[in-house]
């Protein structure tokens, strides 16, 4: 098997973690409302009550509350009796948000795979794919990073004697992790391709997908389309209830539906692009307001695809606009052209071949004129 061992815990962050973790009474798990931050969520509420740990989820809805920490939802949550927050798949950049929680004299562990390219808050673990010394965990999904840090929790809880029977612990996990893996379009290489050997796992794990027509090439859709209702998002709540029965039956046959639903909107999305012209842009950023928000990443994925060019999608999320920039080519860096245009937006983050902003609508089209100047002035 894909070995790993105790050296590639050995940086601080694991081990500050740890005593975090340890002295915890009541953690707060921080989501991200995707299919690896549903998968990264589960993963480790499944690894902390296995250790014995009272914890909680909550994963913000990202067309009202925004990604990430976000300061409302935050100021809400520290009012309660968590004494512990644990960021999956978010959190790298929200510095002032994790200032707000230290202030309040609670304690926070952050696991991530996007670029942390704000500044760092001191004695804060950043178990982060992009600051840790081991090459196994370069390329991880935000669920891989949650995967890992549960292998290292139920090792050093001493769940389990060692890293390979912590490993296969949990089949569910294991698949699980593998979905978001494959969702979150990261590298496959390393670790992440032997993930990808359970892929076909949650067919077998999870009753009924088959049934109402689940497979690999539309399971993202189950995860993806999970929305978070209030405090609590449904598929969350039947992973870690495991209550696997009708009425998780009737939420399959309904979530199918709505991935139905979703291609079809989807492909009307790119076909109202895939008449114009873009061979004289270099880098490809659209505008189109009516665009709903759950729609723009992958209109913007499977038109660079196409156009094997960058490109941003721009659409509404709530009161203001988002944007979602995808391209796979190789020496491109998203974030590094969104950081010019900072000043612009509410917020940035992302990856580098992935990566998203939000913008008020009165400051889009300058927005737009300089990046076109700036990227496309050849036109």
């Amino acid at each position: 098997m894909f070995k790993i061992d105790k050296k590639d815990f050995s940086d601080g962050c694991f081990s500050k973690s740890y005593h975090i973790i340890k002295k915890a009474k009541k953690i707060l798990v921080w989501g991200d409302e995707d299919s690896d931050g549903i998968t990264a969520t589960i993963v480790l509420l499944r690894s902390l009550k296995k250790i014995n740990k009272k914890v909680e989820y909550f994963i913000p809805s990202r067309e009202l509350d925004g990604i990430g920490l976000t300061e409302k939802k935050l100021s809400y949550f520290l009012k309660k009796d968590y004494d512990t927050f644990v960021t999956v798949d978010c959190g790298s950049v929200n510095s002032s948000q994790i200032e707000m929680i230290k202030k309040n004299k609670k304690n926070i562990v952050v696991t991530d795979h996007h670029i942390p390219y704000k500044k760092l808050i001191k004695d804060v673990p950043y178990i982060n794919t992009h600051l840790l010394s081991s090459k196994k965990f370069k390329n991880l999904s935000g669920c891989g990073v949650s995967f890992i840090f549960s292998l290292f929790l139920l090792k050093k809880f001493k769940v389990y004697d060692n890293f390979i029977e912590s490993f296969f612990n949990d089949p569910l996990s294991l698949s699980l992790t593998a979905i978001g893996t494959f969702c979150d379009k990261v590298k496959i290489g390393g670790l992440n391709e032997y993930f990808m050997r359970y892929l076909d796992g949650i067919l077998y794990n999870l009753p009924y997908l088959k049934e109402v027509h689940f497979d690999n090439d539309n399971i993202c859709g189950l995860f993806g389309n999970s929305k978070t209702e209030g405090l609590k998002n449904p598929i969350v709540e039947f992973f870690i209830s495991e209550k696997f029965d009708s009425t998780f039956y009737e939420y399959l046959k309904k979530s199918r539906k709505k991935s139905i639903i979703f291609q079809k909107n989807l492909e009307k999305n790119i076909k109202m692009f895939e008449d114009k012209n873009f061979e004289n842009k270099k880098i490809i950023v659209l505008l189109k307001k009516d665009i709903e928000y759950k729609y723009i990443g992958m209109t913007a994925s499977i038109l660079s695809k196409k156009l094997d060019k960058p490109v941003c999608v721009i659409g509404k999320r709530g009161k203001t606009l988002s944007g979602e920039c995808r391209f796979n080519g190789k020496r491109f860096n998203w974030l590094n052209i969104l950081k010019f245009f900072k000043d612009y937006f509410e917020n940035y983050g992302g990856h580098k071949q992935a990566a998203g902003f939000s913008i008020k609508e009165e400051n889009v089209n300058e927005f737009i004129d300089k990046f076109n100047l700036k990227y496309n002035a050849s036109e």
